[in-house]
Parts: C-alpha cells; sequence; structure tokens
C-alpha cells in the first residue's frame, strides 16, 4: 500500500513541475503560427508569463491584414485538463466597424482534452450576454444571445429562435 502511495504521490509531483515549468511562451507563439497559417494575426502585444499563464496585453488581431478587433487583456490558463482564455475589453477596428461600435467587456473560452474539437464560449459585452460553441470538427459556431441589451447593428446576421436571438455559421 505505501508503494502505490508514493507512486501516485511521484505522478502528481511530475504532472505539477511540468506544468509549472511548461513554456507557456513557446505554447502561446506555436498557436500564434498556426493562427497565421489561417490569415489572423495578433499584433503589438506584450506577453508576461507567470507560474498559471500567461497574460497578453494591448493586442490588435488582423485578419487578412485588415484590423479587425483590439483586446485590453488576455489571460491564457493552459492547463492539462482544461484550457482556458479570458479577454478583457475588446473593441471592433476597421471593417467591422460596419456592424456597428461593438464592445466586449469579457470573453470567456474554455477547452477541455475531454471533447477536443469543442470550444465552449461565453461574453458580455454592449449587446447584452452570450453564450455558445465553437465546433471545430464540422467547422460550426452557434452563439444565443441570452441577455439581449442593443443588438440592433448586427440583427441581420441574426436568427430568431423559440428562445431568443442566436447566430450560426460554418467556417
Amino acid at each position: 500500500m505505501r508503494l502505490v502511495k508514493y507512486i501516485l504521490l511521484f505522478i502528481v509531483t511530475l504532472l505539477f513541475g511540468l506544468y509549472i515549468f511548461m513554456p507557456k511562451v513557446q505554447l502561446y507563439y506555436k498557436a500564434e503560427e498556426f493562427l497565421q497559417s489561417k490569415n489572423i494575426l495578433i499584433g503589438n502585444e506584450v506577453i508576461e508569463s507567470n507560474l498559471l499563464g500567461l497574460k497578453v496585453h494591448h493586442g490588435i488581431i488582423y485578419y487578412q491584414g485588415a484590423e479587425m478587433a483590439r483586446f485590453e487583456l488576455a489571460q491564457i490558463r493552459p492547463y492539462i485538463i482544461l484550457n482556458s482564455a479570458n479577454f478583457k475589453n475588446i473593441e471592433t477596428l476597421g471593417i467591422a466597424k460596419r456592424f456597428g461600435n461593438i464592445s466586449v467587456q469579457t470573453l470567456e473560452l474554455k477547452h477541455t482534452i475531454l471533447k477536443p474539437l469543442f470550444i465552449k464560449l461565453s461574453a458580455n459585452g454592449s449587446f447584452g450576454a452570450a453564450s455558445g460553441y465553437i465546433d471545430l470538427k464540422n467547422h460550426f459556431v452557434h452563439i444565443d444571445i441570452t441577455e439581449a441589451k442593443d443588438i440592433a447593428p448586427f440583427r441581420a446576421i441574426l436568427k430568431k429562435g423559440e428562445e431568443g436571438w442566436y447566430y450560426e455559421s460554418k467556417f
């Protein structure tokens, strides 16, 4: 019984050590490299690494060379079982402003290894509150507007359902 206890303690200590010393900044650059292959670029960011994750300050998101959005802070937590990214104060820029001056106070993305091709999201912003998911396998996005405030700027792309407004798209 003691041997089993020591083996479990060793495994937990090993996993904790791997997490603490994980090259988080290099993982961020690898993710950024993947996004560049999809014509998405994050520029002007300041990266700060700590024991539990990354903080990315003052980033600008470009799609095909055009400015799309600016965020004040992104906290990325690459846990082994549950990964999350929390964005704060996102505002639209450039051609994305044609939908209106949309601002997002918080955006939370969660990913788990139990469903590796599925990302949950929740957001609060000038439009109200929203929740949804991104299905990477089927290239599908579904977002429900749970508390609608000012959805007039992008009402044309929303659909009305039994439970309220929602957005669906294939990518």
